[in-house]
């Protein structure tokens, strides 16, 4: 029969005992977004009753719950050491004779930032019974808003199946070798030497292509050669493999070292691999007359790959759960930028004005910029153009649909979804109200912002007529920006 415990207070006293401390870290805030998530650890199941420690990772907390237990019902818990005054914890536990299941919610708050925001959490994970590693419980927020953070997926092949095993004797497959030595005449031809190979580390999966990385005295440095594998297609997090390697273009020897990382067995014990090997390559050469009386070279293997066998240099444990742990951000995304210091950037105004309108009549002109969100962390976005669309009407006469242009199918945004504007011609003024939904946090579930910005074009535009009889009027810097606050935020 499954036996449920529940970490529930029978008083207020007990409860305050579970909470968590204000928290005033610098990384508070982008932790509690990105890792909001627990440890697990020292399990003890005595004399009817299950024990346990449990630490939040956005923050500095740590507490020790014990639950005594029977067969049903609810069961009165002790929570010792320390006792803080905000905010609570909730716990609970539900066993049978295999595994332990954790449910864990926590509120708790920061305010490194200068804005105080309650964050809450929940989260629960299971082990088996004699599991005695720590236990991880990934959180997903409800407060301040609803996301379940993404997690990086980690060095390529760190959980495949086997990684620690064939790990335990290093080797490398080496294919697509390629060596070229031109020796060129001093006068109207340089020295020229170039070097490729790919590496493929069989325990994880990992390939890597490698090549000359720089040069010395204007000849590429074949010594020591630059390796780069998926790593830059993809989100790693903090651990990426590293491969070093060079070639010796006298002796043909060609030495690797690279260090990878394994989890496959346990998560929670993941590990950190270094090895090196050292061969010398079997090339075929062809060779072409050169300048001087000298000779170039053209070299392959002639089979498709050949091993390399290595030898362990380091292993070294890890903290528990790093390879996916997600890195906190150190520069504002969307979703930080809306909540703390939300912010259009507009550039590229324009106005156009048919050449038959009349004193009485101030339709016929459109409006037109550019806008972005002004986030610290940008990534590769960019401004979109906003085109003056349909005309609202009633309480909204005056406003202006936002014909929002293309946006190249970027997947996480920093413009509005929806808006509308409107303009003063005499006082240069723009009034602009915009829904936009921020990914960056969780693609899956975007969090949706609106926000009102009353702002001004504080520049001399500058006006010409077209060959239609337009006037056409932009600002007198065609690379002028400008930056207004979005007030009155809701999510």
């Amino acid at each position: 029969m499954a036996m449920r415990f529940f970490l529930i207070a029978a008083s207020a006293a007990v409860l305050a005992s579970a909470q968590a401390p204000p928290s005033n870290s610098s990384e508070c805030t982008a932790k509690s977004f990105s890792l909001p998530s627990w440890l697990i650890e020292d399990v003890k199941y005595d004399d009817g009753a299950v024990s346990f420690d449990v630490s939040n990772r956005a923050i500095d907390f740590a507490e020790s719950l014990v639950c005594k237990t029977k067969e049903t019902g609810l069961s009165a818990c002790s929570i010792q050491g320390k006792r803080w005054a905000n905010n609570t914890l909730e716990a609970s536990v539900e066993t049978n004779s295999e595994s332990t299941t954790f449910y864990l919610k926590q509120s708790w708050t920061c305010n490194d930032r200068g804005k105080t925001l309650i964050f809450t959490a929940a989260g629960n994970s299971s082990a088996a019974i004699d599991y005695d590693a720590p236990v991880l419980i990934k959180g997903s927020l409800t407060s301040p808003v609803t996301i379940t953070p993404a997690y990086p997926a980690g060095p390529r092949g760190h959980d495949s199946p086997g990684c620690t095993s064939k790990s335990e004797t290093p080797s490398w497959t080496l294919s697509a070798v390629y060596f070229t030595d031109k020796p060129g005449d001093g006068n109207n031809s340089l020295p020229f030497q170039n070097f490729n190979l790919l590496v493929t580390n069989p325990a994880n999966g990992y390939q890597a292509s490698c090549m000359p990385r720089g040069s010395v005295g204007g000849q590429p440095d074949l010594s020591s050669l630059s390796c780069a594998g998926y790593e830059f297609q993809g989100t790693v997090g903090q651990y990426s493999i590293v491969t070093a390697a060079g070639f010796d273009p006298d002796t043909y020897a060609f030495t690797l070292n690279q260090t990878w990382y394994c989890d496959d067995t346990d998560a929670a014990r993941p590990l950190q691999i270094t090895a090196s090997g050292t061969t010398t390559l079997p090339l075929t050469c062809t060779t072409s007359p050169g300048p001087n009386n000298r000779t170039s070279r053209y070299c392959t293997i002639e089979r498709s790959s050949l091993p390399l066998d290595g030898n362990l240099a380091t292993v070294t444990t890890l903290r528990p759960y790093a390879l996916e742990e997600p890195i906190p951000p150190t520069r504002d995304g969307c979703t930080l930028t809306s909540i703390f210091n939300p912010r259009w950037e507009f550039s590229h105004f324009q106005t156009t004005t048919s050449g038959d309108e009349t004193e009485d009549d101030s339709t016929s002109g459109t409006v037109s910029f550019e806008v972005i969100l002004a986030a610290e962390d940008r990534g590769f976005q960019y401004p979109i153009p906003i085109y003056q669309g349909e005309a609202l009407e009633g309480e909204e006469e005056g406003w202006y649909e936002c014909d929002i242009g293309a946006d190249g199918g970027n997947g996480l945004p920093l413009w509005p979804y929806k808006c509308s504007f409107r303009y003063d011609a005499e006082g240069q003024g723009l009034e602009l109200k915009a829904d936009w939904a921020c990914r960056d946090l969780d693609r899956e579930n975007p969090i949706n912002f609106s926000g009102v910005t009353t702002t001004s074009v504080d520049t001399t535009l500058t006006c010409e007529t077209t060959a239609s009889g337009q006037s056409r009027c932009t600002t007198d810097d065609p690379g002028y920006i400008w930056v207004a606050p979005i007030t009155d935020v809701t999510w």
